[in-house]
C-alpha cells in the first residue's frame, strides 16, 4: 500500500484569463445573487472563451460562498464544461474583491483530456470596475 500524502500541494498553472463579471445579475427570491462571466485565455495551453454563472450568497461577516458553473470554448472547437465552488471577500470599492475556490473539469477533448483527472485550485481578482484576473493551478 501506497504511503498517504500528509498534505496537499498546489502544482501547475493551468489556467490564466482576463474578462469581466457582473454581466448580467439579479438577485434570486431565496436571496441569493446570479452573476455571468465571460473570460479570455489560455486553459491547459489552449486559447480559450469561458462563460460561466455563479450563484453566491453573501454571509453575515460580509464574505460570500458561491457555485459556479461554466463552459472553456477552444478556438478549434472543442469544448470544457466545470463546477466550482468557493468564498470571496470584498477589498474595497464597487466590485472589487477576492475570490478563492476549487473546481472539477470535464471533456472529450483528447488534448484537454488531462483536466478529466484534476481539480483546479483558483484565485480571482475583481476590480473595482467588474474586471478579473483568474488563475487556477492543479491540485495535486
Amino acid at each position: 500500500m501506497a504511503p498517504r500524502r500528509a498534505f496537499a500541494m498546489i502544482g501547475d498553472l493551468i489556467y490564466d484569463a482576463t474578462g469581466q463579471s457582473g454581466l448580467n445579475t439579479r438577485v434570486l427570491p431565496d436571496g441569493r445573487v446570479e452573476q455571468s462571466f465571460q473570460y479570455t485565455g489560455k486553459f491547459w495551453g489552449e486559447q480559450v472563451r469561458e462563460i460561466a454563472t455563479a450563484v453566491s450568497m453573501w454571509r453575515p461577516d460580509g464574505s460570500f460562498s458561491f457555485e459556479v458553473n461554466g463552459y472553456f470554448f477552444t478556438k478549434g472547437g472543442e469544448s470544457v464544461s466545470f463546477k466550482g465552488q468557493g468564498v470571496g471577500w470584498p477589498t474595497g470599492a464597487g466590485w472589487k474583491a477576492s475570490i478563492r475556490g476549487a473546481a472539477q473539469y470535464w471533456t472529450s477533448s483528447q488534448k484537454l483530456a488531462p483536466a478529466n483527472k484534476t481539480i483546479g485550485a483558483f484565485d480571482v481578482e475583481v476590480n473595482e470596475d467588474g474586471t478579473d484576473h483568474v488563475k487556477a493551478w492543479a491540485w495535486k
